[in-house]
């Protein structure tokens, strides 16, 4: 008699719908953040379970006023509820003030499971790499480099790679500029030689 009623608890609650969220966090980039260069941040929240989520709050506190300005947006929100097979996404643009280097953490979620739900789940973003924030960038200087992107089928991205680039070619030029001293040395000595050679 007990197995029997344990094993109908139990299907009582594998019958009982449950909410699953997936949280992700993205930046817009990854790579190339300088000094008042404004980014976006993406907060998507997806619920692929069978059960509804009720209460949600969602807080991405990574970014501290003394390296960041949000100015778009707000980093925190929240939502009565997210159906079953719903997603909802959240954007907000931050902007570095300093030059710094910077680890993302990842956002935190909490949420009720279900209409009866009665903890509150807590939920942690995915991970994102550490970030470096430059000084700010010359636009002039940017214009190059995109055009040098686009002279060279994107194959040179960066200030640094034009400047390996350019060191290469410096040794290059270097090189023939020896090849050819010496080429033209041996030619006057050949000359000179057979000038001699006349003379006697």
């Amino acid at each position: 008699m007990l197995a029997v009623l344990l094993f109908a608890a139990a299907a009582d609650d594998a019958e009982e719908p449950r909410a699953s969220l997936l949280f992700y966090k993205k930046l817009s980039q990854t790579h190339g953040h300088a000094v008042n260069k404004p980014f976006n941040v993406t907060l998507t929240v997806y619920n692929k379970g069978v059960g509804n989520a009720y209460s949600l709050i969602v807080a991405d506190d990574n970014w501290k006023a003394d390296k960041f300005r949000i100015i778009g947006g707000g980093n925190n929100f929240t939502l009565d509820f997210l159906n079953a097979g719903d997603t909802y996404e959240h954007e907000f643009v931050v902007k570095p003030i300093r030059k710094a280097w910077h680890r993302v953490r990842p956002a935190k979620m909490f949420y009720v499971d279900g209409d009866a739900g009665e903890s509150t789940v807590s939920h942690l973003s995915n991970s994102l790499p550490d970030m470096r924030v430059i000084e700010k960038q010359d636009s002039l200087e940017e214009a190059a480099i995109m055009a040098g992107r686009v002279l060279t089928l994107n194959m040179i991205k960066t200030k640094q790679g034009w400047m390996a680039f350019a060191a290469l070619a410096l040794l290059a030029i270097c090189a023939q500029l020896y090849f050819i001293g010496s080429a033209v040395l041996h030619k006057r000595r050949h000359l000179r030689a057979l000038e001699d050679v006349k003379k006697l």
